[in-house]
């Protein structure tokens, strides 16, 4: 697939990660992913933990994506989340996806954010 096509594919992944429904179809069958705290999770264990996380959720998280990089079969993806949790308080996080591809689907994703702000949100 094209750099082009694959900046488009981790830009889909990362507003359906936003709204809690991580789009599988974008996916290899073996993706792994890699977040902070957790290290490399398969793609079912990894889309669990999302699931639950975007239950703390009134809405679905609004992403906003202030950078991309696309070189290759790697893309890279600067945003910000915000959204109001179902305990009144607001959740705002910087992230920065790096999404790996392979055949055009993302066969591995790692996903950094600021742990310190989600675990204290999360109270």
């Amino acid at each position: 697939m094209s750099t082009n096509q694959n900046r488009a594919t981790a830009l889909k992944m990362v507003a359906t990660l936003g709204a809690g429904e991580p789009d599988q179809s974008l996916l290899t069958d073996d993706a792994v992913w890699w977040a902070p705290g957790r290290g490399k999770l398969g793609n079912e264990a990894f889309l669990k933990i999302a699931g639950s996380f975007a239950g703390m959720f009134k809405s679905p998280s609004k992403i906003t994506v202030f950078g991309v990089t696309a070189e290759g079969d790697r893309v890279a993806v600067e945003a910000e989340g915000h959204a109001e949790l179902t305990n009144g308080r607001i959740y705002r996080n910087r992230y920065h996806y790096l999404f790996m591809f392979r055949n055009g689907k993302i066969c591995e994703a790692r996903l950094y954010n600021d742990t310190k702000h989600a675990a204290e949100i999360q109270g």
